[in-house]
């Protein structure tokens, strides 16, 4: 298990936040605020830097807490982990790069150009949009699949229009004091 918390290699963030910050005392739930951490991570960060109890509340002043990050983010092990941590993730990203993906379907060079511009008027007329329904006629898992990037293109490009298509229209419903609740009510079934 790593000995340094969470938040360590977001120490100069935190200070600027810090800096920004209005109020002099710091809490808790200002942490949680401010360095958007959870409830655990925020009391832990509050004992580390000696915050006191105020009733029933770790307390620190904001000048303090930016003095004790500082002397955090300058301490040997602060940069040590940093480092490593920024390997780890430099071994990751080369270990992506260097392993290329295979996509299921082909795209070509038409294909992208095709894609860049797509929009809900040039779908395919396999694909059909109606108020709250999309139906997709395909003839195999690679087709769906090529049509269903066009779809999720023409969404991104041109996201307006299918929403006016396929927005649902607005569901009515019996009114309480209608004719038709009354007869259900005294148990007579309404006329198909």
């Amino acid at each position: 298990m790593n000995a340094y918390p969470s938040w360590i290699h977001r120490i100069p963030e935190m200070i600027e936040a810090l800096a920004l910050a209005g109020a002099e005392r710091i809490d808790r739930r200002l942490v949680e605020t401010l360095f958007d951490l959870r409830r655990s991570a925020a009391k832990e960060l509050l004992r580390r830097m000696g915050a006191g109890l105020c009733g029933h509340s770790l307390v620190i002043s904001r000048g303090l807490l930016m003095a004790r990050l500082r002397e955090a983010y300058e301490h040997p092990g602060y940069r040590w982990e940093v480092e490593r941590h920024e390997r780890v993730e430099r071994l990751i990203h080369e270990s992506r790069a260097g392993h290329r993906r295979h996509t299921v379907i082909a795209i070509d060079e038409n294909d992208r150009r095709r894609l860049a511009v797509q929009n809900v008027a040039g779908l395919p007329e396999s694909i059909r949009l109606a108020p709250g329904q999309l139906l997709i006629n395909f003839a195999g898992m690679e087709d769906l699949l090529r049509q269903l990037m066009l779809l999720l293109q023409a969404c991104d490009n041109d996201f307006e229009t299918l929403a006016t298509l396929t927005q649902p229209p607005p569901r009515i419903g019996p009114k309480s004091g209608s004719a038709a609740s009354h007869q259900l009510h005294r148990g007579v079934p309404e006329a198909m």
